[in-house]
């Protein structure tokens, strides 16, 4: 089908239109000309049109295994967690997510509210849970294990594996779920940071070319060696191996120069040297490197790691969050072939977290405007971790809540959502309105995503 939208185009301006055939764009100009040129094809005005919008971090098997499971979104208090288990009335293990803890819980109340059943429950990062006594023990798991607080119930970081292999596993419904929560939001490409199981693949692969998004696929660390990067099809990419150098702020696990309040400085979880090792391996295996950073010290390691590692052309290394970064340490941006994948919406509610936390150190978290005067931005989400909502995106990234001087325009957040993260993926047909380009498409009304463009297909998003 032949058609041709017209409004303002981004990074054209006001009275211009796009015209394209099946998936791909064949002509962009002023309005005039194109109605003049194709006076056959259909005609649709819309106020804006962009193009299509990305969550560069995403992890979309779990965000559709959490919209089957117990919601626990916005609690802090573990009692009103416990008590949301003991009415939960399904049988067998209760699982669920999205608390954040502000003190240190007590598995006792876990225990008495499983009633019998394991308890495995998720905190917003992912990166901590709480879990009852038939859970852990179910998991193997010990009061000598160094990333379990026993009488807590509190696993962190490692640990959490075990959990993972004796809980029920999400499947392949879980990530076509998943993918078209993202389609139904607007969304036109995703890209998945591995937190999937290695298999998760296989289930992505079986319909490539069914996906409702643009899919960009990274692979845990020590599962890629036998899959072949590159392009399946139009809709799959696969092209990147993940690390993690650290933790995250919620479970205070995010490695840090100096003390947070309280005590501790975080910890390492993939050893700088072990990623580099590995880096090399994938990087000639045809492989980008996705490195989750939060913490200052991990943020500053990461960077100078990547000082000294080749690049794939086209195909930049990742630095995944980069959520807290020393004056001292800016320049360590300063280098070619790295994209910034960062999160603006995780502002809502980390913002308290480091006023707390990180008393004094505020200035160093977000630093959205300082990292892209040196690198590329991508925005994503990390749902399940915060909901995929891109104009919360844009506003925290625009009204930055702890450093206003942070704050970028909309069209720079805008861009990190379109452009950016087509950099992040290495895909340079994609994040642009131009000739020869897919036909993937954002269209605006009043500030809102009302409309998508996917494939050369018109479909309206959900409210």
């Amino acid at each position: 089908m032949a058609v041709l939208i017209l409004g303002e185009v981004f990074g054209y301006g006001k009275e211009f239109g796009v015209y394209f055939e099946g998936n791909r764009i064949r002509e962009v100009g002023p309005a005039g000309d194109l109605l003049a040129r194709y006076p056959t094809a259909r005609r649709l005005r819309v106020e804006r049109i962009t193009p299509g919008i990305a969550d560069a971090h995403a992890h979309p098997l779990f965000y559709g295994a959490e919209k089957k499971r117990l919601s626990l979104a916005g609690l802090t208090d573990p009692r009103e967690v416990a008590a949301r288990v003991a009415a939960y009335p399904e049988p067998g293990w209760v699982m669920g997510g999205g608390f954040l803890f502000d003190r240190c819980p007590d598995r006792a109340l876990l225990d008495a509210a499983g009633r019998g059943r394991p308890v495995y429950l998720k905190s917003r990062d992912l990166h901590a849970a709480w879990a009852n006594e038939a859970a852990l023990k179910a998991a193997g798991l010990s009061p000598e294990d160094p990333w379990v607080d026993w009488e807590a119930g509190w696993v962190v970081e490692r640990a959490l594996a075990r959990l993972e292999a004796v809980a029920p596993r999400p499947g392949s419904e879980d990530l076509w779920r998943g993918l078209w929560a993202f389609a139904r939001r607007g969304y036109t490409a995703v890209h998945a940071l591995a937190y999937e199981p290695p298999e998760a693949l296989s289930w992505a692969e079986a319909r490539a070319g069914e996906l409702p998004v643009r899919l960009w696929w990274a692979l845990p660390r020590g599962s890629w060696r036998g899959v072949r990067p590159g392009w399946r099809g139009e809709r799959l990419f696969v092209g990147g191996v993940k690390f993690f150098a650290d933790g995250a702020l919620g479970p205070a696990t995010a490695w840090m120069h100096t003390p947070y309040q309280g005590g501790g400085k975080g910890t390492p979880v993939d050893p700088l040297e072990e990623i580099e090792a590995e880096g090399r391996e994938a990087l000639a295996a045809g492989f980008t490197l996705a490195v989750h950073a939060i913490g200052t010290r991990a943020v500053a390691g990461v960077l100078s790691l990547f000082k000294r590692l080749p690049r794939l052309p086209g195909r930049p290394l990742r630095i995944e969050h980069l959520q807290h970064l020393r004056d001292e340490d800016a320049l360590l941006l300063s280098q070619e072939g790295v994209v910034a994948s960062m999160q603006p919406v995780h502002l809502a509610e980390d913002a308290e977290l480091v006023r707390r936390r990180l008393p004094g150190r505020e200035h160093e978290a977000f630093r959205f405007a300082t990292v892209a005067r040196y690198l590329p931005l991508a925005f994503g989400s990390d749902a399940p971790v915060a909901e995929p909502d891109l104009i919360a995106s844009l506003r925290e990234a625009t009204r930055h809540r702890l450093s206003p001087e942070e704050s970028l325009g909309f069209e720079a957040a805008l861009l990190a959502h379109t452009r950016g993260a087509a950099l992040a993926a290495g895909w340079e047909d994609y994040g642009r309105i131009a000739p020869g380009a897919w036909a993937d498409l954002g269209f605006f009304e009043d500030g809102r995503l009302v409309a998508r463009v996917f494939d050369g297909v018109l479909e309206d998003v959900e409210a």
